[in-house]
């Protein structure tokens, strides 16, 4: 199978669905498996990958789409990325995590829009800024998927999560490995209580069977004689 892999930055003119025009520029980061899209409209990069965490919860199908306001950082406490993008004044922080068919255009609820104010503490941004961040990320997430790189790209985020999850697996064999050794005590315990039980039943069942009348005594066949 050949590399879809492109050679160098890709630049895009994407409009949204309310007719907003955006210019990007794409690169992609094949170590953790994302786009990252540079818009100088915005003055920083929203960057396009998959969610890592729905794997280990099983509480999704594995396809959560996670948006970085800015250039990923593998400090799981970052909150304030570097080249952050504006919208409408306001800087944007912190990830947001959804499914690709949860996004409307018509809607900016299905995105978690928040804003940098210094700190830790980031709120939610203005409805303003959110329902133009909706509209931008519908776009650029529409794009990264219908690229012929796309699939590739999944590969290289699945590759470079697969040893973390393989140790993942192999935590849990050893853990249902052990609950497994001692449930088979347990069964084997149940079996010889059950067992004892049982004789209990077969004695009682003995005693309970009716016992055929004793013989008459002799002086008493001789007068019916």
């Amino acid at each position: 199978m050949s590399s879809t892999r492109p050679t160098g930055p890709q630049y895009v003119t994407l409009v949204t669905e309310g007719g907003y025009r955006i210019h990007a520029t794409i690169t992609l980061d094949w170590e953790i498996g994302a786009a990252l899209y540079r818009i100088p409209e915005l003055g920083g990069t929203i960057t396009v990958g998959w969610e890592s965490g729905h794997y280990y919860t099983r509480c999704c199908d594995g396809n959560a789409i996670q948006i970085t306001y800015g250039k990923p950082d593998r400090n799981p406490f970052t909150t304030n990325y570097p080249d952050a993008p504006t919208v409408y004044g306001v800087r944007l922080a912190e990830r947001a995590v959804f499914h690709p068919e949860q996004m409307d255009p018509t809607s900016h609820r299905w995105l978690v829009v928040r804003r940098d104010i210094g700190g830790t503490y980031c709120p939610s941004a203005p409805e303003g800024t959110q329902r133009r961040t909706a509209a931008i990320v519908h776009a650029i997430t529409r794009h990264m998927l219908s690229r012929p790189w796309a699939a590739e790209l999944r590969c290289a985020h699945d590759e470079q999560h697969a040893p973390a999850r393989h140790r993942h697996h192999q935590k849990v064999i050893d853990e249902l490995e052990t609950e497994a050794a001692t449930l088979r005590e347990k069964i084997t315990q149940e079996r010889t209580w059950a067992a004892v039980q049982a004789a209990v039943i077969e004695r009682a069942a003995s005693r309970a069977e009716p016992q055929a009348l004793p013989a008459p005594p002799e002086e008493y066949q001789q007068l019916a004689a």
